[in-house]
């Protein structure tokens, strides 16, 4: 915040104000929730730069990454070829963000040879560093988390035009898909100032006093990840405990000085060495793994270390009145990128991926090295210099498209046409595109769509994956002449089957199973193990199911024969037909519920299980609309229950037409408090795909008194 802007010192103001309300609750309350209690634990004053340090966690969650190093290992066994066939950009079936920006992508993979055509230098030294820093990362939970999510860290976004609903103004939806704990992230708040326009809905962090998606009088707005690749991993030569190499010269570390408050301990005291890129990361080398790299060392540079105002861009989103004021505030919303869905009362509706794109100089990266951000840099060598960031009037948006809506769900942002300038996300986290497809099916199709069809389209566990793999299963398995009984069985219940993901489907845990173990066999002579297989992005081998039966890639190394899909996809038949036999016990189909084996675990903060919900069976997989995700079915040669930790953090739908009509939910309650009947009692509606009205027109406290409010908060000047 800069003490020279009056908008700042506004926020400022707020943030002193917030921190001191709940500082008054700490000072005079005896018994603090539960938790504080299990840990002895008493807060200390809540200040506003904690508010600010929070903000930043967010970018923590959706922008850190490691791919950097995996790409390099991965690129390293398989050849560059082959990785830009199943790891490059664009990946296919993508239906960009922003129609405006250089249309649908054609896509057709470049078929490779698997050579491995690699050179030494990247057998040495990146990519022996980077097995090093790997190896020490999957030995951290915390860290390990970020290693290759599939599916998991995504959102769905989208709006349609009066043009295309019953109302003639624009309805509004945004689920967030996070990771669920009890209390959960969000609360819902409806923060109302008497005698002003001030007249906000939304949906909040804990500490942070303006809501990060919402509504007010006048606009709505959410989010979705836009995965633009805003970390770069550096390493260097270092001369000794004080300088390091950097262009041809000696170049001091700098430091950074903190001390961590130990209860019953003195403070531990601890320094960060820093290089011109960013914080040295000391112990991700090993000398003895590769003693002649032992004077190596790893720093990054990450969007997330650099001074920005998110702050500004949150308490402007919720005081926009129009478009201009909305624009406006997105140009301070640096980090984490968002692609950001807009609505007005005025009809108009809008989407902006925004956020700030590091310009990267590639100059001197050597040949193999797949540039822009994507792999480990030799920072000595200079490589990998952040030069600028692209303006922001230079991102893809788009404004009251012809086709009548938008849609984000972490696809690619924008067409060839502009992304051949500007390659803005890592491709290994851009979305694999199948909710984006079925999402843009939904609403093309839509005329005079109302809040119910929206509610349904939030829901919706069709699996577009399915509609297009499924049917060369089935045709293969028909072309066995001799099939056996359970064969037959498993082709009846395929045949019949909407591609619906629900809890009572058989069909649904026999293609789930199966394409796994069909990926696996497909891919497994070629993929590195890091703590779980890296695989190609789903619609890669879509692609190749579709379009080259005789791949390579279906072909076992461990084999003399050759084989093709066709005979993979019966090798993965067999295997999973025995382990779902095992593992229920019959060859009866009908007891394979897909709810059996997809469920949902909420964990506690704490870890303790009585204070956690679950387990409870839930429609969808990772790739639908209403999706839960974060589990795998096989481990080793067998299946396993792995519960759901991931999905719709809330869900959202906001009529620009009435805002009366508005509903959300969320999956938790407004209470954190565990004795409290509030606090899993939004879940359980959220479960059985029930929302709650907003009450938005409410617009003073005493309205409120007959109506299920969880509270009512009154602030009056003079901190009364």
């Amino acid at each position: 915040l800069q003490s020279n802007n009056p908008i700042d010192q506004e926020i400022l103001t707020l943030l002193e104000s917030f921190s001191a309300g709940i500082n008054y609750y700490l000072d005079t309350t005896k018994v603090l929730p539960l938790e504080f209690q299990f840990l002895n634990y008493r807060p200390s004053n809540w200040q506003p730069k904690d508010t600010l340090a929070f903000i930043k966690y967010m970018s923590e969650m959706l922008t850190w990454s490691y791919s950097d190093f995996t790409n390099i290992l991965i690129k390293n066994a398989i050849g560059s070829a082959a990785f830009q066939e199943l790891f490059g950009y664009p990946l296919p079936y993508q239906i960009p963000i922003v129609p405006d920006f250089g249309s649908d992508f054609n896509t057709s993979l470049k078929k490779s040879l698997n050579t491995g055509d690699i050179t030494a230098n990247l057998q040495s030294v990146y990519s022996h560093l980077s097995a090093d820093v790997l190896k020490v990362i999957v030995k951290n939970p915390h860290e390990q988390q970020f290693l290759g999510k599939e599916e998991v860290q995504g959102s769905n976004n989208w709006v349609a035009s009066g043009n295309k609903t019953a109302t003639g103004k624009p309805i509004l939806c945004n689920d967030m898909h996070l990771g669920f704990d009890l209390p959960g992230i969000w609360y819902e708040a409806h923060l109302i100032k008497e005698g002003s326009d001030w007249n906000i809905y939304g949906f909040f962090l804990a500490g942070v006093p303006f809501p990060i998606v919402g509504h007010n009088n006048y606009v709505a707005w959410g989010y979705t990840n836009t995965a633009f690749d805003v970390i770069d991993w550096y390493f260097y030569d270092r001369i000794n405990e004080t300088h390091y190499l950097y262009k041809g010269k000696p170049t001091k570390f700098g430091e950074i000085s903190y001390q961590i408050a130990v209860r019953g301990q003195k403070a531990v005291s601890f320094t960060i060495k820093t290089t011109v890129h960013g914080p040295v990361f000391e112990g991700l080398v090993s000398a003895s793994d590769f003693p002649e790299y032992e004077d190596k060392i790893i720093a990054c540079q990450w969007m997330g270390q650099k001074v920005t105002n998110e702050a500004r861009a949150i308490y402007l989103f919720s005081r926009a009145k129009n478009r201009q004021d909305f624009n406006h505030a997105s140009e301070f919303f640096a980090t984490p990128a968002q692609n950001m869905i807009y609505a007005d009362i005025y009809g108009n509706i809008g989407i902006r991926p925004t956020g700030q794109v590091p310009i990267r100089n590639d100059t001197g990266i050597p040949a193999w090295h797949s540039g822009n951000g994507t792999m480990l840099y030799n920072g000595s060598a200079g490589q990998g210099e952040w030069i600028g960031f692209l303006p922001f009037e230079a991102l893809p948006h788009s404004e009251n498209p012809a086709q009548g809506y938008l849609c984000s769900a972490n696809q690619i942002v924008a067409g060839p046409a502009y992304t051949k300038n500007y390659t803005l996300q890592n491709p290994t986290t851009i979305s694999n595109g199948y909710r984006a497809r079925r999402i843009n099916a939904l609403l093309a199709s839509g005329e005079n769509l109302t809040i119910k069809d929206m509610q349904g389209f939030l829901l919706d566990v069709y699996s577009v994956k399915v509609a297009n793999v499924a049917p060369y299963l089935i045709a293969t398995l028909e072309a066995v002449p001799i099939k056996t009984a359970l064969q037959t069985a498993v082709l009846a219940e395929l045949n019949k089957w909407d591609y619906q993901m629900l809890t009572t489907s058989s069909a649904a845990t026999i293609f789930n199973v199966w394409f796994e173990r069909f990926r696996y066999q497909t891919f497994q002579d070629d993929v590195i193990n890091l703590g779980g297989p890296r695989f190609p992005p789903n619609t890669i081998l879509e692609w190749l199911v579709k379009n080259n039966a005789s791949s390579h890639w279906f072909d076992k190394n461990t084999t003399p024969q050759v084989e093709t899909r066709d005979d993979i996809i019966l090798l993965a038949l067999t295997d999973t037909l025995e382990a779902l036999v095992d593992y229920f016990g019959t060859e009866d189909i009908s007891a394979w519920k897909w709810g059996k084996l997809h469920q949902l675990k909420i964990d506690h903060l704490t870890g303790l299980s009585p204070l956690g919900f679950g387990p409870i069976e839930v429609n969808g997989t990772g790739e639908t609309v209403s999706p839960f995700s974060g589990y795998r079915l096989w481990k080793g040669d067998g299946i396993r229950l792995d519960y759901s930790d991931h999905g719709s953090s809330e869900r959202m739908i906001i009529d620009l037409g009435n805002m009366n009509n508005s509903l959300s939910i969320i999956p938790s309650g407004e209470r954190g408090l565990t004795n409290s009947k509030h606090y899993t009692d939004l879940l359980e509606m959220y479960l059985k795909g029930e929302y709650h009205e907003q009450f938005f027109g409410y617009t003073t406290a005493n309205s409120f008194a007959q109506l299920p409010i969880e509270s009512i908060i009154y602030f009056k000047a003079g901190g009364n």
